[in-house]
């Protein structure tokens, strides 16, 4: 991208960055990111500059890892400069995203299957990170961001996941599929049994072909749910039923390159009924714009969707 970035920008770039990356965001600091980037082009600049900066994180992570062995040192002092790590990455062109320490990620719009230690299958989806911690009383899996399928082999310890909103056990013979999604866990169990443990609330069990979306605190109902439009991620494909924009926009970040904005709470609270094509993002947006009259501003990989009139 032409042009010098000037410092002050880069610093904001790479904290709103970190914000940005982490569970939940709220909706003021979403507001917020949208002023400051539309004071210039620069910032504009700067942000594009802090996303290509995440893609390629891979060079400094086992430096990461090597520090982290050594001390305990805080995801965002690195990203703030709070520690050397941080001059080096600027130094070399290269900065560590929020989810540093995950086992396996995925980039912009990349599916991947995994066999763990165990045999357990995973497919993790667009923009996700896995941790494993296999031992010789339980497999703890943390999904850390993103959605992914999971298969567990059979075994006599107890297959658990984890999220930021507590833990999910898996029952023997179980397939199920988990996304995070903004402040909240979702997970459907495809076959088998799940028993969803919130982490300050009562547990819940889900039965095959039932979902239920999670916090900290509580379960909601279990609903019935079909594999076919759970899992159409894994054949390119993404259904919406009655779900709002801002969840829809969630999922579509994942598989494009850059950021979705929405400009204000009444664009974010729309309802969207449809099945996208994750292999074309961009056209899903000009579908939205079409049918829910919206505007869409494109700028250095960035897509802010605003109200037409």
């Amino acid at each position: 991208m032409a042009g010098v970035i000037d410092e002050d920008d880069r610093a904001a770039a790479m904290r709103w960055f970190l914000l940005l990356n982490e569970e939940p965001v709220a909706a003021e600091d979403r507001a917020a990111f949208a002023r400051w980037l539309a004071g210039g082009e620069g910032r504009v600049a700067a942000y594009a500059r802090a996303e290509e900066l995440w893609d390629r994180f891979g060079a400094v992570k086992p430096a990461w890892q090597r520090m982290q062995a050594r001390r305990r040192v805080s995801r965002r002092a690195v990203l703030t400069g709070g520690v050397a790590l941080m001059a080096g990455a600027a130094a070399s062109g290269l900065v560590a995203p929020g989810r540093l320490l995950a086992d396996e990620t995925t980039g912009t719009g990349e599916r991947r299957e995994l066999v763990l230690a165990d045999g357990s299958r995973v497919e993790l989806g667009g923009r996700s990170a896995l941790s494993t911690r296999l031992d010789g009383s339980r497999r703890l899996v943390t999904l850390e961001a993103g959605e992914a399928w999971f298969r567990p082999a059979a075994d006599p310890r107890p297959f658990v996941l984890r999220t930021g909103q507590g833990l999910i056990t898996a029952t023997a013979g179980a397939a199920f599929d988990v996304k995070r999604h903004g402040g909240v866990t979702i997970a459907a169990a495809l076959e088998g049994g799940l028993r969803l443990h919130p982490a300050a609330g009562a547990p819940v069990d889900l039965a095959a072909g039932h979902r239920s979306a999670f916090d900290d605190r509580a379960a909601g109902a279990p609903r019935p749910c079909r594999a076919q439009e759970v899992l159409a991620w894994r054949r390119d494909r993404i259904v919406f039923e009655d779900e709002t924009l801002a969840a829809v926009v969630e999922d579509l970040d994942r598989y494009r390159p850059g950021r979705i904005l929405l400009g204000g709470d009444r664009v974010a609270g729309l309802k969207v009924t449809a099945v996208f094509d994750l292999t074309r993002p961009d056209q899903a947006l000009d579908i939205l714009a079409e049918t829910l009259d919206l505007r869409i501003r494109r700028l250095a990989g960035l897509a802010l969707l605003t109200r037409a009139g």
